[in-house]
């Protein structure tokens, strides 16, 4: 028998960590399209922390962010209730949420861009996310979820994992042989970054991060070099690690001046391609720079259909294996998003209702 209530992590008003809520709420109700997903983990993210501080739009064309509200683009755990026209899944199947579950038919999907999709509901982000007992999601915005791979690491793959895949091989076109820097190598999307490249059979594989305390582990983890961005003349130890060239590609994963720092670092034709604006929204760019040296910068968004139904397969064949820093209950949430404010996380922070 499945229970009328459940606990749930809910945003109220925008502000600090401590707005957020630990309530008591109704269990959702399940349409006749959809499943009922018992959740085992769902992970934080810096979206979580920028929309409960009030400070995201929604992209053109999308729906409003509603408040309140509950954060959580990501989710794990088992099919805990089916409705009547499901046939893709039956009740304690082991499921993930898509983050970017996309509708198939807009202009974008049908050009193969679905990450840009502008009919969608992301979780997390316009639909109640993770941050629950139980979340109600169609049976198309799901995926069946590998056996043997623990519920945590299934939380913390498809919004990272996903997301750095469509960055470093759709965008950046990154190959074997080449060479690539990470901004932010030891958040979540970084330490994905850094598993990517290696996947990918880049080298030298170059991560930075303000933290000398992270310096190690990012080695421990597939980079070949770890740099202290405070410290080092990143640019200049970039040239010096590909024989006075630059790198082939850097993966922004923060924005500002880390913008800036790597269009520094790149060879001529190089690519940067940017994710991330925690670190400053607005950049002042050389444009003599870009042509001289004929750059290339893209941005991405999110992840496709396809991105995210091989980030799952990897995960299971251990291919990937997302870095947790810690799991956390779920009535921690706040104490959780402070630990990601502070920085003091190498990798990923999960929550476990």
């Amino acid at each position: 028998m499945l229970p009328e209530t459940m606990h749930a992590v809910r945003l109220f008003e925008y502000g600090g960590p401590q707005v957020l809520q630990y309530v008591e709420a109704p269990v959702p109700e399940t349409g006749p399209d959809e499943v009922l997903i018992r959740v085992h983990a769902t992970s934080v993210t810096n979206w979580d922390l920028r929309y409960r501080r009030g400070e995201l739009t929604e992209p053109p064309g999308r729906q409003p962010l509603p408040l309140p509200f509950q954060l959580g683009r990501e989710a794990a755990g088992e099919v805990a209730l089916v409705g009547e026209n499901v046939a893709r899944f039956k009740v304690g199947d082991r499921v993930v949420q898509m983050t970017c579950p996309a509708c198939g038919h807009c202009a974008y999907c049908k050009r193969g861009l679905d990450n840009l999709c502008i009919d969608i509901g992301l979780p997390g982000h316009q639909r109640f996310g993770g941050y629950a007992d139980y979340v109600c999601r169609r049976q198309t915005d799901v995926l069946p979820a590998p056996d043997g791979i623990p519920f945590e690491k299934l939380a913390c793959a498809m919004w990272s994992y996903s997301t750095v895949w469509g960055m470093a091989m759709d965008r950046g076109a990154l190959r074997a042989g080449q060479s690539v820097l990470i901004t932010g190598a030891s958040s979540g999307m970084g330490t994905a970054a850094v598993q990517v490249a290696r996947l990918a059979g880049a080298g030298p594989i170059i991560g930075t991060t303000g933290s000398p305390e992270k310096l190690q582990r990012l080695k421990e983890i597939g980079c070949d070099a770890a740099l202290d961005y405070h410290d080092d003349d990143v640019p200049a130890v970039a040239r010096e690690l590909t024989g006075g060239t630059g790198v082939d590609v850097v993966l922004d994963m923060v924005g500002g001046d880390m913008f800036l720092m790597g269009l520094k670092c790149l060879r001529m034709d190089g690519c940067l391609v940017a994710a991330g604006q925690h670190g400053g929204r607005h950049v002042t760019v050389d444009l003599s720079q870009l042509y001289r040296n004929q750059l290339r910068i893209h941005g991405h968004r999110g992840a496709t259909r396809r991105t995210q139904g091989l980030t799952v397969r990897l995960v299971g064949e251990g291919r990937l294996n997302p870095v947790i820093d810690r799991a956390l209950p779920l009535q921690d949430a706040a104490e959780a998003h402070r630990l990601l404010e502070s920085q003091q996380i190498f990798g990923k922070i999960v929550l476990v209702p």
